[in-house]
């Protein structure tokens, strides 16, 4: 078994222990891996499930499976993370890929003040956030949504969960010590928070931290409190 691959079906698609895999994942099973009948692979369901698969219908218009094992991880710590919708597509879902990678659980897409509206493509979304799982590995696939506003983000997700926001406040930043405890890590967009929105975090108990001197892109500003968010 090549371990290498990680394939994904809804968990929709699977019962009793028999898989039928969707059309994107059987054409590669076929035409780019060339399995056949009999071969074991893994695969996830996205809600925490890593199963070995034996393939037992393989062909151009169909590929079908049993479950032989299935092994359930644990819990990931609870990361959301809402940033400033980004205008240009390939950046945005640039963003997703590498936070999904980084193991947000949830995704938050802000139409904030100073980043305006953005027609979100749902189908781009997932089928990054699938990609990206697959990449890395990871068997929980995240949830994304839209807010109006951080506003909005913090009266959700604020409670029980540290709210963490990157900004360049060189007075009195945060020393932030990251842990397993929740979070709700805040990212503005390409023209920064308003001053508003920064003072309604502040008063909402967030935190501010600094990523450093230089000016960052919101994509590389949320990698960079990800990776902050996953030292131990």
């Amino acid at each position: 078994m090549n371990k290498h691959f990680l394939f994904y079906v809804p968990p929709g698609e699977i019962a009793d222990n028999q898989i039928q895999f969707p059309k994107e994942e059987a054409n590669h099973i076929v035409k780019v891996l060339r399995k056949q009948t009999g071969d074991v692979i893994q695969v996830t369901d996205g809600v925490g499930n890593i199963m070995d698969v034996r393939l037992s219908e393989v062909d151009k218009t169909r590929v079908s499976g049993d479950v032989i094992a299935n092994y359930m991880t644990p819990a990931e710590p609870d990361r959301i993370l809402a940033f400033g919708v980004i205008r240009q597509r390939e950046r945005l879902e640039f963003a997703v890929e590498k936070a999904v990678e980084l193991g947000v659980t949830r995704l938050v897409f802000v139409h904030s003040e100073h980043a305006g509206k953005m027609d979100i493509k749902a189908r781009r979304i997932d089928k990054t956030m699938i990609s990206a799982i697959k990449q890395s590995r990871r068997p929980w696939l995240p949830a994304w949504e839209e807010r109006e506003s951080f506003n909005d983000v913090l009266t959700e997700y604020k409670e029980g969960r540290n709210v963490i926001v990157a900004h360049p406040n060189e007075e009195g930043s945060y020393e932030w010590k990251p842990d397993d405890s929740p979070m709700l890590l805040l990212v503005g967009p390409e023209g920064g928070f308003s001053e508003k929105e920064v003072n309604h975090t502040l008063v909402s108990g967030a935190r501010i931290v600094s990523l450093g001197q230089k000016r960052l892109r919101t994509e590389t500003a949320a990698c960079a409190l990800l990776v902050l968010a996953n030292l131990r």
